[in-house]
């Protein structure tokens, strides 16, 4: 079933007022084995996982390792794995790291962290969102400036309907929803490492910075085209 602009924009308005649960079981009822599930396991991932785990544990999470991942990382997802009965779907850059960096430079995440991220994050995920209608991601309002306006509902051209059921959930209340659910934490989030993703260019936090402050930092750099690889198509909230 095609989703009209119109139609996104009134339900993203009625999924403002439910909560993170229920937008992501609305989202799984809607578009089923044709919605796509990303995940880094990295900070604050456990509550989409464990919501994921309570509404569609049937369907598998897509786990992409660029080679470039904190060892924390790759444990934490083990973790979480067995924990919540979860089916992960591991994908891989078409050439690996040891291939990536000796054709194109040592430090290339530090000279063109653009290009860098296109070969390692956006192109692997790009057969998925040619193919699948809706895409549930664990973006929040409140993990940075470049995110406070994020929709629940977000059309895209030429792709799958972005799906953020966390959009409102603050970090404190992520937080108290690991604790209440005895959900553990990425390991490195004690050291302050808020937002995690590939080691190079992940570091800790300082009280008071956005949580994504520590990825690429000094770069002028925030996003690593995951979320702006898909033009939206028009706002919905």
């Amino acid at each position: 079933m095609t989703v009209g602009g119109e139609e996104l924009a009134a339900l993203s308005a009625q999924l403002e007022k439910k909560s993170p649960r229920d937008r992501l079981a609305w989202a799984v009822e809607r578009w089923g084995r044709d919605l796509l599930f990303t995940s880094s396991f990295g900070a604050g991932s456990g509550v989409l996982l464990h919501l994921w785990s309570e509404v569609a544990r049937e369907l598998p999470i897509v786990f992409l390792d660029t080679g470039f991942l904190f060892p924390e990382t790759l444990a934490y997802r083990d973790q979480l794995q067995e924990r919540l009965g979860l089916t992960v779907e591991v994908v891989r850059p078409a050439a690996a790291r040891e291939a990536f960096l000796k054709e194109y430079g040592s430090n290339v995440y530090d000279t063109d962290p653009d290009f860098c991220c296109q070969h390692n994050k956006v192109d692997p995920l790009l057969p998925y969102f040619a193919r699948m209608r809706g895409w549930v991601s664990g973006l929040r309002r409140d993990q940075s400036s470049a995110r406070k306006d994020t929709p629940i509902l977000l059309p895209t051209e030429e792709g799958p309907v972005k799906i953020h059921p966390l959009a409102t959930m603050t970090a404190a209340e992520a937080k108290a929803h690991l604790a209440e659910h005895r959900i553990p934490e990425h390991p490195l989030v004690a050291r302050r490492f808020l937002s995690i993703g590939c080691a190079p260019c992940t570091q800790a936090v300082a009280e008071g910075e956005d949580e994504r402050a520590g990825r690429w930092a000094g770069k002028g750099k925030t996003e690593c085209g995951l979320h702006t690889v898909l033009k939206p198509a028009g706002r919905t909230s």
